[in-house]
């Protein structure tokens, strides 16, 4: 038996259960005629730059929303329609902007295990009653995150006038809105929709 997934070291780890562990599921069972599928691959939305409004029609978006902002097309409003809650693990005063996506876990609610570099800061909790999105009875929830190259991780990250292309503002986040793009968060006036800069070298 796997230890139970804790989260990283001095964050919240309200709504999380030792006897669940989302790295691991029953697999299922052949018997007689039946034969295994395995559910396909999920597809994957091609990350582009699209100029929105944003969510609310210009309300509740905050004194340092520019309309018009560039803003991921990646995550959708009907995509977070069962959110109920969002949880931060740390005060996001001092955050520009964080990570943003859609991870597939086993539960609804709760602290998701997170394995990758950098940290969780944040995750949606669903309703009771979301039913799963998935064959493999699991779910589609987001969760916010930095990496050690992120402005506020390190002195010397690359993103000081710019930001990574999931960046959203935490303070634009809300159950069933996805984030949005500031001039905060980008860290300089906000680029041409359609536009985002390369990388330093």
């Amino acid at each position: 038996m796997n230890p139970p997934v804790q989260g990283p070291p001095g964050t919240e780890n309200r709504n999380v259960s030792p006897t669940h562990n989302d790295l691991t599921a029953a697999a299922p069972h052949t018997s007689g005629e039946q034969s295994l599928t395995v559910p396909g691959p999920c597809p994957t939305t091609r990350l582009t730059w699209e100029d929105t409004s944003g969510t609310d029609a210009g309300t509740d978006q905050g004194p340092n929303v520019v309309p018009g902002a560039a803003s991921s097309a990646r995550l959708r409003p009907e995509q977070l329609t069962a959110e109920t809650e969002i949880v931060w693990l740390v005060p996001t005063d001092g955050l520009d902007y964080v990570r943003e996506s859609l991870d597939i876990t086993k539960r609804r609610s709760g602290q998701p295990p997170y394995h990758s570099r950098g940290r969780l800061v944040g995750y949606a909790d669903l309703g009771p009653r979301t039913t799963a999105t998935r064959d493999s009875g699991r779910y589609d929830r987001r969760t916010f995150w930095l990496l050690p190259t992120d402005r506020s991780e390190s002195n010397d990250s690359p993103y000081t006038a710019y930001a990574p292309l999931e960046a959203v503002d935490p303070r634009t986040v809300a159950p069933g809105r996805p984030g949005r793009l500031t001039e905060r968060a980008w860290g300089s006036p906000l680029p041409p929709a359609g536009q985002h800069p390369a990388p330093p070298q």
